[in-house]
């Protein structure tokens, strides 16, 4: 429902579904002890049936332990529902569940985190607590175990579908991005590349190639194409496209990508290349939106929109720099911006 309301901005959807989302965390609740860890069985069962209790699942190798897995969507239920809970306009529901969250990852932390090695484990652990937010004292210790675990498995990816989903993007955004790219580019086990190579055209059950050749199962890992790689992304504060975040991340050796969405409020899209001395991006905003657009900053410091100077271009707005952007808003429309690397 969370998912839905950000790319349609629909209230409805998200409003019909809380009391369900509420009531799956309350179900959620009964599976854990008294250190807010999720256990990996339901309390009731002596001999818990596996289907129930997966964890993650169907890694290249072994697997994070399921009641870190388990763990760690309880605070990401607990989340979104806070999110949503905020939303709808229940400020006694956004703060229990918003202190449910805090509760459960402090739980995660305390438990997971092993203090002489710096890591919440290989498999997916370190992507999961990323994900989460980790104490400042920990995180480059953790980002520097992610790394690592990474180039013990050859600069793969070691994680089941879970971990998968949150892989790519969690990278980017702790200084690994050209690692991501490099791992996304793999041609051999386990990889996206090495499916294609084989034919595939759809993503499969297992990275081995084994069982089902047509299962949702790792699609979370390619949302990393458009929303870090090509850069486009709606505004959780102003859902369904009525605010749009272009922030195109070049990786590699890449030259170009484009990417585009049929929003509520018309087609919007990015495309972006990399040609000799200068930077070209082509984006789209539909009427009845705003943008938000990061341009990369080139040494010069200059800025061309159509040809012509930022302060002439009617519509865009120059808003600050960060992390090597340029950052400007614009109004709905079609432009065309050129840094000078």
């Amino acid at each position: 429902p969370w998912e839905f309301y950000l790319h349609y901005g629909d209230l409805e959807m998200l409003s019909e579904n809380y009391d369900g989302m509420k009531g799956y965390i309350k179900y959620m609740l009964t599976w854990t002890n008294d250190e807010d860890i999720m256990l990996s069985q339901a309390p009731e069962k002596e001999k818990p049936n596996q289907w129930m209790n997966l964890g993650d699942w169907v890694a290249p190798g072994k697997l994070p332990p399921d009641e870190m897995v388990h763990t760690f969507f309880l605070w990401r239920c607990s989340e979104l529902t806070a999110l949503a809970a905020k939303v709808v306009g229940n400020a006694e529901d956004f703060k229990y569940y918003n202190d449910l969250a805090e509760k459960v990852k402090r739980a995660f932390q305390k438990k997971f985190f092993d203090k002489e090695k710096g890591s919440y484990g290989p498999y997916g652990g370190n992507i999961f607590a990323l994900k989460m937010g980790v104490p400042a004292d920990q995180k480059d210790r953790v980002i520097a175990a992610l790394e690592s675990d990474i180039h013990s498995a050859g600069d793969h990816l070691d994680t089941g579908i879970f971990g998968t989903q949150f892989f790519f993007e969690v990278l980017s955004e702790n200084g690994l991005h050209e690692l991501a790219y490099k791992i996304m580019d793999q041609r051999t086990q386990p990889s996206y590349g090495w499916w294609i190579g084989q034919g595939a055209t759809t993503t499969w059950e297992q990275w081995n190639g084994t069982n089902s050749r047509n299962h949702p199962m790792f699609g979370g890992g390619i949302t990393w194409f458009y929303i870090k790689l090509a850069g486009m992304y709606p505004d959780p504060e102003q859902p369904g496209y009525r605010h749009i975040i272009f922030k195109p991340q070049p990786a590699g050796d890449l030259k170009y990508a484009s990417y585009s969405n049929l929003t509520p409020y018309g087609n919007a899209s990015i495309s972006w290349k990399k040609e000799p001395g200068r930077f070209i991006m082509n984006i789209s905003a539909p009427v009845g939106s705003t943008s938000t657009i990061y341009i990369p900053a080139g040494k010069q410091g200059k800025v061309l929109e159509n040809g012509r100077k930022i302060k002439r271009s009617k519509g865009v707005s120059f808003l600050r720099t960060e992390d090597g952007y340029y950052v400007f808003k614009v109004f709905s429309g079609n432009y065309k911006f050129e840094s000078v690397l």
